[in-house]
């Protein structure tokens, strides 16, 4: 049930990227301040860090990838909402998505696949909604159990289902 819960929420996410046709030709502000991200791009927004590689959307993907390693898995579709391709990489406990512009690639979100991975707040699959809340706040939105982030120009989302955490989502914010 909960694999589906995370298949449908991945289906949603997907289906809502190809009904936003306008993208963006920019990547973001470019200014020193991301490890992860051997470029020079200011932190903006949540950032996911796996193995203390700091990973933020809209990073340009090249130097994550390289340092994240050989991906378990990787997939290519021409993108909906973009110009250019989607791609998804696969790692152990997490799927990172890039989309294309103007030739480069840059990281776009991150879906949590299993409680190996977590936030940089501790926040994993399966936590609780009172962590998440004690964790993150009471800023954020709800609709139909999908609690959603947003600072600068990322969200992170929790698709909670009977008071625990089922799915985790790090999202940039298409303008």
């Amino acid at each position: 049930m909960r694999k589906l819960s995370l298949l449908l929420l991945v289906l949603i996410l997907l289906l809502a990227g190809c009904s936003n046709v306008e993208g963006t030709s920019e990547a973001g502000n470019e200014e020193e301040g991301n490890e992860g991200n051997q470029g020079n791009q200011e932190i903006k927004g949540y950032e996911f860090v796996y193995n203390d590689i700091n990973i933020a959307m809209y990073d340009e993907a090249t130097s994550t990838l390289e340092s994240l390693g050989k991906e378990m898995d990787y997939f290519e579709a021409e993108s909906c909402a973009f110009q250019g391709m989607d791609k998804i990489y696969t790692y152990g406990g997490f799927e990172l998505h890039t989309h294309e512009i103007e030739g480069n690639d840059y990281i776009s979100s991150i879906i949590f696949l299993d409680d190996s991975v977590s936030t940089k707040e501790g926040i994993y699959l399966y936590s609780s909604l009172d962590n998440v809340l004690e964790a993150y706040g009471e800023d954020y939105s709800e609709e139909h159990g999908l609690y959603t982030y947003e600072l600068e120009d990322s969200k992170l989302s929790f698709l909670i289902e009977d008071d625990e955490v089922t799915s985790i989502e790090y999202m940039a914010i298409a303008e």
